[in-house]
């Protein structure tokens, strides 16, 4: 059989780049308007948070039912169907602005689809890339998740000063039925031949399929280094707005999120080239030291636009080994092509298990900010614990 890499594979890098980056932008294109939401529906605080929340929250029902459909489908239709219920749900939510209850229905809609789209990246990419060289797509499409977030929670604000929230909304909604439109047609599940000799793909059961990817002992400790750096990026994005209300926390938390993506895209590359572990090791010792950094020159009065350009840099470090862990779960001993579906759904909905779960939990220690401090700080140490024990050839 011929083995032969097509061109066509970076077109697929850039139409899962647009999707991911359109589903980000259109959810957190919500992150600016809470506030104006609560006294526009008089909701309490936690309330208008349902509307984000309850989107990461749905991935942990469809996450493993997407693997399985990807092991027996193919990625390209789990995609697909979380693509449409992102245009659905957020292609209705401009019109669905005259109650929290037909609000938060948008977010329903949207939120079954997240699960399908995250869930199919790595799949996908293994399919065209061969695998040494799957972590530099699987980095570049997870990072339009995070440039999403950025842009939504910044240009929301501004978008709707200058027009109003139905215009916002809209805006954001033309992009995710366009980002549908176009992945449906142009998107190509596989390419005409493998990108390299591949072991014969066998179909097996769900619990076959689970129990082989979990042949490792390192796959039980990437679940947990996902759980752990979704869960605390979405805590300490929530943490900032505390110690810094208002105009100057949506900023550093914005700049936060286009930190995080740029150590998403980056990280892969300089993986290739000095040794995966290594550089997780390096990066989240590095959001270690920066986080260390901010809450003590924040304890000194410094000017925010300091703390900004380390709340970049923490991004950066800290979300930089997502992707690492999630290329690493793909290609562990007994993970194929068979039951790559399985072991991606594993790791993303741990994953969303901590951004559903942390933020809620550490939202009750905020009130003590010393504390809330500290309890982050021992959780970015686990993640460089569980790093350090990972042993990979």
């Amino acid at each position: 059989m011929e083995y032969k890499l097509y061109r066509y594979r970076w077109v697929m890098v850039a139409l899962f780049w647009l999707l991911i980056f359109a589903y980000g932008a259109n959810w957190f294109a919500f992150s600016p308007m809470l506030t104006t939401f609560e006294k526009q529906f008089n909701i309490p605080n936690w309330e208008a948070h349902l509307l984000i929340s309850l989107i990461g929250m749905f991935v942990i029902f469809f996450a493993w039912p997407a693997g399985s459909l990807i092991d027996k489908r193919g990625p390209k239709l789990s995609a697909s169907i979380g693509a449409f219920f992102m245009a659905l749900g957020f292609g209705l939510r401009p019109w669905l602005l005259t109650s929290f209850s037909t609000l938060l229905l948008s977010s329903i809609i949207a939120g079954i689809g997240l699960a399908w789209i995250l869930v199919a990246i790595a799949p996908q990419m293994l399919r065209w890339f061969p695998e040494k060289q799957a972590s530099l797509p699987i980095g570049i499409v997870s990072s339009g998740l995070f440039i999403g977030f950025g842009t939504g929670s910044l240009s929301m604000p501004l978008i709707v000063t200058s027009t109003s929230i139905y215009y916002g909304f809209l805006v954001f909604a033309i992009i995710a039925v366009l980002s549908f439109i176009i992945f449906a047609v142009f998107a190509k599940d596989s390419p005409p031949t493998p990108p390299e000799k591949r072991e014969k793909v066998e179909k097996m059961s769900f619990l076959k399929g689970l129990k082989l990817a979990f042949t490792s002992r390192n796959a039980y400790f990437y679940p947990i280094i996902g759980f752990l750096i979704v869960g605390i990026t979405l805590v300490i994005s929530a943490f900032i707005h505390f110690l810094y209300p208002g105009e100057t926390g949506g900023f550093i938390a914005g700049i936060l999120l286009y930190g995080c993506a740029l150590g998403v895209f980056f990280s892969p590359f300089f993986a290739k080239k000095y040794g995966l572990k290594k550089i997780a090791l390096s990066v989240v010792l590095g959001a270690f030291i920066f986080w260390l950094l901010i809450f003590i020159l924040y304890s000194y009065s410094i000017s925010w636009l300091f703390i900004l350009a380390l709340a970049f840099l923490f991004g950066a470090c800290f979300q930089a080994s997502w992707p690492l862990a999630l290329y690493s779960q793909e290609t562990e001993e007994g993970v194929t092509d068979a039951n790559a579906g399985i072991a991606a759904g594993i790791y993303i909905s741990l994953s969303n298990i901590g951004a559903a779960t942390l933020p809620v939990l550490f939202g009750f220690i905020f009130g003590n900010k010393e504390l809330t401090y500290a309890a982050i700080l021992m959780s970015i140490l686990l993640c460089l614990i569980f790093w350090a024990a990972v042993k990979r050839k």
